[in-house]
Parts: C-alpha cells; structure tokens; sequence
C-alpha cells in the first residue's frame, strides 16, 4: 500500500451513522454487483451504520465509494492490472474499487475489507472482522495482481465457493457462479487418456490405439500409442465433442493415465529416444491436438501432465502456446525447500525435480506445478511443511510458474490434522508469495482458537522443527524419524493446555478435533495387547465420527482402517485394497 498526496481522514462510518453512499456503474456486470452487495453488508455488520448503496444513474449527493469500472463514467486507472488484479485507491473524498474483470473487483472489495475492518475468512465455517464504532479511510493506493493465474487449494473444505471466493481462488472445483466472478473451469481435471479414446468403445477393433507393451497392447493399466494417426484423429474428434458440450469451459485436460506402461511401439520409441524422454511422444500428441482446436476455439487451452515417467522435459519439441504442461512432484520430500534440498542431496528426487522445473519452464507458456500437501497414507496427521510450503511457492513464481494447485484431504466430511490451516496458508500465498507465512499462522490461530492459539502455535512449531532433514513423503507412516515418544507428549501436554484454556464449547470442540491426530498417534505407539488399547481405538472412532470425518487414510473405508489399527503394529498394513472414487466437476 502506498500513501499518495496530503493525507485525509475520511469517515466511512461513526456511531451508528455513515456519510457515504457505496456507487456501481448503470451497467455493471453481475459480480460487480455482488462485490458492491457484500461490501454493504460487511461495513454494515462492522459499524451497526446503514450505508445506501445504488447506480450512477442517481446523482452524487455524498461523497462515495466507486465499485466496478467505469463508474460515473470515469475512465479507470488499471495500469499494471491483469485479469484479475484490482486498484484500490482515494479520489478526493472518494474510495474507488476497480478490477480489470469483475472477477477482480470482487476480489478489490475483500482485500479493502480485510485492509479497514480486518476481515478474514479462514474455514468455510470461520471468519473474523473487527466492530468498529468508527471506520476511517486515509489516502490508499493499493494494487494487486495474483502470483500465479491459476490457484486450486484441492482440499474439500476449500471448495466452498464463498471461501474460494473470500480468499481469492479460482479453483476448478469450487463451483463459483459467475456472479460471484467464476472460476478457472477444467474438463476432464486429471488423467484422461481413457476417457479420450475408452477402451472398452475402442480396444477390440483398434488395439493398435493402445499402448505397446513388451510386445502386447494394453487394455487395461496401459496409455495410447501417441503416435498412431488415427488416433491423433479420432481423440481430436472426441476433444472437440467436449468443448461444444462444454461452452463454459476454458481447459481441457488431455493427460496420460495414472500409471506407468507408456507405448514402445517403433515410431513412439523413435520419438521418445530422439527427445530423451517419454514427454516427447505426448507433447506430440497433445500439439496436434492444441492445434487443431485453435482453428475453431482460439481461447481454449489444452492441459496435459510432465508426470512421474513423463516429467523430464524433451531436448527439442515445445508445447504449443494453447498448452498447459502441469509438472508434478510426487516424489519429492517437503522437509527441506527446493533450494535447500538440491544443495544437500543433490541426487535425490527433489533435487532432479528443480532440474525439470527449469527445463520445461524454456519451452513452456503454461507451465503449472501440481504441489501436494498432506499425508495420504494417513490423512489424520498433520504434514508439516507450513515454512516449506511458503519457501516454494516463491520458488516457483521466480521460475516463472504461472499455476499452481496445492493436493491436499479432498475426501468428504470434516478434516484434521491442521488441513484447515494448511489450506489458509495454501490459499493465502499462492495470491501473494511475499506474504510472512508465521503471520499467517499467528492469524490463523487467533482467529480459529482465540485464549488456546498460542499452545497450537507451540504445537505446529514442534512438528515443524521435528521434520527439518528428517524426511517428509506423502505417505509417511506414524513411526517415521521425526515422531517421537517424546515428540507424542508433548503435544499430548499442549493439547490438555489449549483445551483448559478455551473460552467457547466452539473452540474447544476445534480444539479436540485436532487433538485426534494426537490421539491416534498414541495407539499407533501402543504395543498390541495393550491393555485397554482396543477400548481407545473405540472411542477415538467414536469420536472421529462425531466431528464428521469420512477417512482417515486416502480413499479408504473408515472402518477398514480402524480394523488396520486394531490388528497391525503402527496401522501400516495396507490389507486389501480398498478405492474409493469421487466425482468431480
């Protein structure tokens, strides 16, 4: 924020009354009003004043606060703004607030609440604002642009709309109307190799459409053969049904399948080994498709992955400019930063991870980050990389990373171990990567858990210093080198604290929510046989249920991971496999 000009107080509202009436332009756009709609009711809320809200069409009697372009007809100051950026500044006794798009407008009025009212939205369920008898403007310049274009906090309690919307995501699955300024809309979000070509419509007359494995086309568990030209034909075709059934979408996902068993017929293997590695045959298949489209649809995207076999870049094809490449680091550990963990383990899959970044970002418009943020093995646990997450993501913006989604517990129902925290922190810096993340935490805390924050806070600084250079996977188990007997009480301890200290039966039900990682952890340390172990594990569903979490491990059964922590030492005993599927849209 920036002071320009002799400084002027001016008084939005004091005492129960408000000099000011809130203006948008005869023809604003749906969002613009809305924005309007929800600055009226937070000021209102903030100050017990009735502020009057209408169109330009009425003539100026009070000084004002401008929302949306073009209001009175001024023309609007949005240099340096992109498509979702805004400008929030003083015009004489006026506030305007502009974005290029009604989209950013929207998200100029949450950041001017949060700038005079301390508005923050932190849970789809929790959000805090100050009650002010009196709200004062000074001079303000304040303009904004995201860090990436495209931001996703993939975790279930981050699709609400109004908190998508409050924490300015654009998030494919957060179903956000477009009078609320819409979203980022993908078709097909992930693997769709099959859902292009089915096999189960496609193999029995055309395996040659399949991947070549070891001598045999694959049905099952396989990808398609890139370089046949039929299928380069008929998956144009299909791609181009999607786009006219889907009119609202912007992205179209055409990406490899999630497993390995991509084709070694002659021609992919030629143009595999000619580019060094298996993401020459698929950006060649994905550029003939992007290409065609951009005939008919020159605003549509195609995304594909750099995933797992296919994440090193080629030496010599690129990705057309209408193409997404979404690289994803599954492999990586998150208890160092990128920068970090390069120096000190330069053969590790990490440090071969800041090598592709910055391979692909040479030839890529679009390059995106899949990112994850949780434990999957044991979405009961907390996944400690709060500062790691933070150091990253400004990595990313200076390799010139334009999306990013951050994977976390997308399963039904309620969440713990600190997801609703590690989704703020995602939400909040992938806006802004400059932002502190132990201030972020600080308001969290205080705004979640108010009289207990400061024990919640000691607890995540306890996992967090734990973790450095211990190793962090996506599936680490409860005995893993950085949780310790002596780690288990003491959060064991804090918990008690922050409990007795809470002021509300609200937070102190938040409070025990989280407490039941802790609990879990202390009957994955429990010898079996353990007297009144079992009874525990009773109450620990019991009360896993009552704050309505679905799953405890990724796509498991709840009660099939239960019968695990019964039966085998530490729960790590994956039983029978288990999947469950969700919809997405």
């Amino acid at each position: 924020m920036h002071i320009r000009g002799k400084k002027m107080e001016r008084i939005i509202a004091n005492e129960g009354k408000s000099g000011y009436h809130i203006v948008t332009s005869q023809f604003a756009h749906e969002a613009e009003l809305y924005a309007a709609s929800q600055l009226k009711i937070y000021l209102e809320k903030a100050s017990f004043a009735v502020i009057p809200y209408f169109s330009d069409r009425c003539e100026k009697r009070t000084p004002e606060i401008r929302v949306g372009r073009n209001v009175r007809g001024n023309t609007d100051k949005l240099d340096g703004i992109g498509d979702e950026g805004f400008k929030i500044y003083t015009d004489g006794e006026d506030i305007v607030i502009c974005g290029r798009t009604p989209r950013g407008t929207v998200y100029g009025v949450y950041r001017f609440l949060e700038e005079i009212i301390g508005f923050r939205c932190f849970t789809k369920d929790i959000e805090t604002f100050d009650k002010r008898g009196k709200i004062t403007v000074s001079n303000i310049d304040i303009t904004e642009n995201p860090s990436f274009e495209y931001r996703d906090t993939y975790f279930r309690g981050a699709f609400d709309c109004d908190y998508a919307v409050k924490n300015r995501l654009n998030s494919s699955l957060a179903l956000i109307p477009n009078e609320k300024g819409g979203r980022t809309k993908f078709y097909n979000f992930h693997h769709s190799f099959y859902d292009i070509l089915p096999p189960d419509i496609y193999f029995d007359e055309h395996p040659e459409y399949y991947s070549l494995v070891d001598g045999v086309r694959l049905k099952q568990n396989g990808q398609l053969c890139l370089t046949n030209e039929d299928a380069v034909n008929e998956a144009i075709k299909r791609v181009k049904e999607w786009i006219r059934s889907r009119p609202d979408c912007k992205v179209f996902s055409v990406a490899q399948n999630d497993w390995s068993n991509n084709c070694t017929c002659p021609k992919c293997r030629e143009t595999d080994e000619k580019e060094g590695s298996p993401s020459g045959s698929i950006i060649y298949f994905v550029n003939r498709i992007a290409e065609e489209i951009e005939k008919e649809y020159p605003d549509v995207l195609i995304h594909t992955f750099a995933y797992q076999y296919s994440r090193k870049a080629p030496k010599f094809i690129c990705p057309r400019d209408n193409v997404i490449v979404r690289l994803c680091n599954i492999e990586c550990s998150w208890d160092e930063n990128l920068r970090e963990k390069k120096a000190n383990s330069p053969e590790s899959y990490t440090a071969e991870f800041v090598g592709n970044i910055t391979d692909w970002g040479k030839i890529s418009k679009h390059l995106y980050i899949w990112d994850y943020a949780c434990n999957f093995s044991y979405y009961i646990l907390p996944f400690p990389n709060y500062y790691i997450l933070a150091d990253n993501l400004r990595y990313y913006k200076e390799c010139g990373v334009s999306g990013i989604l951050e994977q976390g517990n997308f399963s039904y129902g309620a969440a713990t171990g600190l997801a609703e925290l590690e989704a703020y922190l995602c939400a909040r810096l992938m806006w802004n990567t400059d932002l502190d993340v132990k201030e972020l935490i600080m308001e969290f805390t205080d705004g979640v858990y108010g009289r207990s924050a400061d024990y919640i806070r000691q607890y995540i600084e306890l996992l967090c210093s734990e973790v450095k250079g211990k190793g962090l996977s996506l599936y680490y188990k409860p005995d893993t080198d950085f949780i310790s007997e002596a780690l288990i009480n003491k959060a064991d301890e804090l918990f008690k604290k922050a409990s007795n200290a809470a002021e509300t039966a609200e937070i102190k039900k938040r409070i025990e929510r989280e407490y039941l990682s802790v609990r879990f952890l202390k009957i994955c340390w429990m010898p079996l046989g353990t007297e009144g172990r079992n009874n525990l594990i009773d109450e620990l569903y019991r009360d896993v249920k009552k704050h309505g979490i679905s799953e405890i491990q990724e796509r498991v059964n709840l009660e099939i991971s239960f019968e695990r922590l019964r039966k085998y030492p530490f729960c790590r005993e994956k039983g029978e496999n288990y999947r469950l599927y969700y919809i997405m849209k």
